[in-house]
């Protein structure tokens, strides 16, 4: 099932999230191997999101574009303009 713009933003958000709590976590007990794993899964699951969600609907942001073969930063529909926000 294809997922919506908003849903794959809510999705890269609920896994930014869990690695930023669990890289918090990781600060008080860095030597919590099963924990830093978890870290690990997380970040690699938030990066892939990240990459599909720029395959699908353009960067993030304005350094995603460096990836790309133009700047594409500010081409159209801005993001106020996409159809999820109408």
């Amino acid at each position: 099932m294809e997922c919506s713009r908003v849903e794959m933003l809510k999705k890269i958000q609920c896994s930014n999230f869990a690695a930023y709590d669990m890289l918090l976590y990781l600060d008080t007990h860095s030597d919590d191997k099963k924990a830093f794993r978890m870290f690990q899964a997380l970040v690699k699951k938030t990066k892939e999101l990240k990459c599909e969600y720029e395959e699908k609907f353009g960067p993030l942001n304005q350094f995603s574009t460096a990836m790309q073969d133009k700047f594409n930063w500010l081409d159209n529909p801005w993001p106020w303009e996409k159809e999820d926000n109408k």
